[in-house]
């Protein structure tokens, strides 16, 4: 059997001095003879050595390109290092690339950045995007926060972004844990410690209270990261202070393995895609070194004719018309002669929407339509006909046009993208991870264009920064999520203010360490699923090393849920003893809404899922004959439940004897488990018990029945009952 091939670090670095290979080779050359292996000579294309079991090749060709390579034994298999290099031509940058993979083995070994790295980094100032590549942690204080935000926001970075926060509790550790983490990152990604409170606040107050990092968290900022418009900050994964201060390393560890599965299987910039070929063909003897430049050189694309002709007409087609000045009268054209003004008054309103006063005459206040009979009548829809001998905007040519390209032209492409996606997998993904995720991405699109159309159906929602649109919609974040928030609800908490606005100050505190508490519980849950999953993976392996009184688990994936369209999707592909209906929508929904909850709702949605599903395997097998609440309250050894008290049996009589509130929870079911294909679900799930959006999940127990299934018939939002009402 083929050995399997793990990577586990990738860093590619770009150095502009020449030449790379003196530096590199003697740095390199450093690390390896700590191992025992003898100096790189400079005077050889190629050399081999072997020391203690390890084996080392280090080739190159004249001054453009080189490869090192390492292999060294680990259990089961060898531990690859790989360092390839390419000096800069006409059109290119030189780089590094280097990795490190596993061959083999039972399980992949925790590594860190090869030991060279820190020295060859302070040879020369080497980046990887549009981040300095630096050979220790960088410490950040309140004068430079600014800069680092534009650069965490450049769209040209590539590398995770480790942020370490001042813990009050202890001073020295932030310290500690930065030097931790950029030794094991070297190269891979970029270690920052906040210097003190104030830069701490300052960076805080930058980004919003949403992805902000304190009391001794650390937090991974990944890319593509736009804090204006990030609408799921959990991608960027923090580790709290109370867990680092508990756990140390092994804390500590969990955000290296994050940081570096980041990189490790990232895609190669094309320039460096396109050349690494080159260079393993130089090295090889096949090619002349003047193959590396021309494959930096890029490829034009050929032109599609008939796509340029489409484009073409899309942009004609979406000119837009001049409105024509209204008709003037005598006053209105000698104060415009008198101001002398560059625009006209048609013309201004144009440029500068809104520029004219709420009481300017003739101007309507800004979010509101002028009464009937008042003010300047609407212009002609850019569709109405042509305006001012401009042509008219063929909207259903164009929706036509358009349609006819992506069915015709576009669709055999996309699906040669995502056949090619699937078919270039590495052997150890999840098989079927790529469909889940289309799957989970349709639902969510799906989702955000019924809250699209249901918003647009109440009317147009107010312009952002028009009068009558809500504080939210004119700032687009929450008051406590504005810069200088922090520090204003810090002052309103002190004795010398008002009652109310220490009430609000307080409120205020509150709510940001509840969000805290919220994360900490996502990272504990998610931390005890994954020990959970370890013990029965030891189980499995005592049994197979001859110890059956352990037991044997079955193979299982570590899932960690992303959202709750994210669980109906798993659930549909790995549940045998459970049917999820069509509820994709309502669970979209509190994904898109709620993104800062979802993944807690999400982990209690699949705790429940696999405790429904083992329960029904156990019931229609005859193994097991109460019911789900007895499952959960008697739970034996190698049982999955969940605490009942997220568990309701039944409804109330309010509730189930009003039709008003009755129908919400009739869901469709197959004819088999009831004959109009349509029951009333009492039983449900809390997944949050209190509070607003309190989600849940509506199920029907079939196990004994002729299906021998549960089925969900919802999950989403709390439905309507006489308090919601």
């Amino acid at each position: 059997m083929a050995s399997q091939v793990t990577r586990l670090y990738q860093a590619v670095l770009r150095d502009r001095e020449p030449p790379i290979s003196i530096r590199l080779r003697r740095t390199f050359s450093e690390w390896t003879e700590a191992k025992g292996f003898p100096p790189a000579s400079a005077a050889r294309a190629r050399t081999e050595h072997e020391a203690g079991g390890a084996r080392l090749v280090m080739e190159r060709r004249g001054g453009g390109c080189g490869r090192y390579t390492l292999g060294e034994p680990v259990a089961g298999g060898v531990l690859r290092t790989q360092v390839t290099y390419a000096e800069s031509v006409p059109g290119m940058t030189g780089w590094v690339v280097v990795t490190v993979e596993q061959h083999g083995g039972r399980e992949p070994e925790a590594v860190t950045a090869p030991g060279f790295l820190p020295a060859y980094l302070r040879t020369a100032r080497i980046t990887d995007g549009a981040v300095h590549v630096e050979d220790g942690p960088v410490v950040l204080d309140e004068t430079e926060v600014d800069r680092f935000v534009r650069t965490l926001a450049d769209p040209r970075r590539r590398v995770p972004a480790v942020v370490v926060s001042v813990d009050a509790q202890r001073p020295e550790a932030g310290r500690a844990r930065a030097d931790h983490l950029a030794a094991a990152l070297t190269g891979a990604a970029l270690v920052v410690r906040l210097a003190d409170l104030r830069a701490q606040d300052r960076f805080n107050e930058t980004l919003g209270e949403r992805l902000g990092v304190y009391g001794g968290g650390v937090r991974t900022y990944v890319t593509p990261f736009d804090p204006a418009g990030e609408r799921y900050p959990e991608r960027h994964l923090t580790m709290g202070g109370p867990r680092l201060r508990a756990q140390g390393a092994a804390a500590l560890g969990v955000v290296v393995e994050g940081a570096l599965g980041r990189t490790a299987r990232a895609e190669l910039p094309d320039d460096v895609r396109r050349t690494m070929g080159a260079v393993r063909r130089v090295l090889s003897g096949t090619a002349e070194l003047s193959a590396i430049a021309a494959a930096a050189a890029p490829v034009p694309a050929p032109v599609d004719l008939s796509r340029e002709e489409l484009r073409r007409g899309m942009m004609a087609l979406t000119r837009q018309p001049v409105p024509p000045a209204a008709p003037e009268t005598a006053s209105e054209t000698a104060s415009a002669r008198s101001a002398a003004a560059p625009l006209s008054t048609a013309q201004s309103a144009v440029a500068r929407p809104g520029a004219a006063g709420p009481g300017a005459s003739g101007t309507a206040a800004p979010g509101t339509r002028p009464a009937a009979g008042q003010g300047s009548s609407p212009g002609p829809s850019p569709a109405a006909g042509p305006v001012g001998g401009a042509p008219a905007l063929d909207v259903a040519g164009l929706v036509r046009a358009v349609a006819d390209a992506v069915v015709k032209e576009l669709r055999g492409e996309l699906e040669s993208a995502l056949n090619l996606a699937a078919s270039s997998a590495s052997p150890d993904d999840e098989p079927g991870l790529l469909l889940r995720e289309i799957r989970i991405l349709g639902a969510h699109v799906a989702g955000l264009r019924d809250i699209v159309a249901e918003r647009w159906r109440d009317g147009p929602p107010p312009v952002a920064g028009e009068a009558g649109a809500p504080a939210e919609t004119r700032a687009g974040t929450r008051a406590e999520d504005e810069p200088g928030a922090r520090t204003r609800t810090r002052a309103e908490g002190e004795p010398g203010a008002p009652a109310e606005t220490r009430v609000e100050g307080g409120a205020g505190r509150l709510r940001r360490e509840h969000l805290f508490l919220q994360k900490e519980y996502a990272d504990s849950a998610a931390e005890a699923r994954r020990l959970a999953w370890q013990v029965r993976r030891l189980e499995r392996m005592l049994t197979e090393a001859g110890h059956p009184a352990y037991g044997a688990a079955p193979e299982e994936d570590v899932f960690e849920p992303t959202g709750l369209v994210d669980v109906l999707v798993r659930a549909r592909a790995t549940l045998r003893h459970v049917s999820v209906g069509d509820t994709d929508g309502p669970a979209a929904r509190l994904d898109l809404d709620h993104p800062a909850l979802c993944r807690t709702w999400a982990a209690k949605a699949w705790d429940a899922l696999c405790a429904l599903d083992d329960f029904a395997g156990a019931r229609s097998s005859g193994a097991f004959s109460g019911g789900f609440y007895d499952w959960c309250a008697n739970g034996a050894d190698g049982r999955r439940t969940i605490p009942t008290g997220m568990l309701a049996m039944r409804e109330s009589r309010s509730v189930t004897g009003s039709a008003k509130f009755s129908e919400p929870r009739v869901f469709a079911v197959p004819q088999e488990v009831h004959p109009a294909g349509r029951l009333l679900m009492e039983a449900h799930v809390k997944l949050r018990p209190v509070g607003y959006p309190a989600p849940r999940m509506y199920f029907h127990d079939d196990s004994g029945g002729a299906s021998g299934k549960v089925w969900i018939g919802y999950l989403g939002d709390h439905l309507p009952n006489t308090r919601t009402n």
